[in-house]
Formats: C-alpha cells, sequence, structure tokens
C-alpha cells in the first residue's frame, strides 16, 4: 500500500491510504486522525474543520 501526501500545513499532514480513506496527521504529537472522503478536496475541508476545533496545550 502506497500512501500519498495530499497537503501539507505547518504542523499538519493530509495521506490518502486508498479508497475514501485519508489520514490526518499532527506532525508535532504524531496525532492521527482518521477521514473518510469522497475526494481529496472534501478531504481538506474536512481537515480544515478539525484542525481549527483541535487546540493542543503547551508542554
Amino acid at each position: 500500500m502506497q500512501r500519498t501526501i495530499i497537503h501539507q500545513w505547518r504542523d499538519w499532514l493530509l495521506e490518502y491510504i486508498d479508497g475514501d480513506n485519508y489520514e490526518l496527521i499532527q506532525k508535532d504529537t504524531q496525532e492521527v486522525f482518521a477521514i473518510v472522503a469522497k475526494d481529496a478536496m472534501d478531504a481538506e475541508n474536512r481537515c480544515q474543520k478539525i484542525i481549527k476545533n483541535t487546540k493542543h496545550e503547551p508542554v
């Protein structure tokens, strides 16, 4: 299975897995969010919502 990077933000990485499956990875904490989307644009839109709603406390 080959993963493809779809989009990269400063601290986040969106990867295409297969079919309708994507993963959003927070690079600093290695936290992974599973995304099911109909295409890459839909996945990016869903990721933007997750990024805006995810707040990490400073260590």
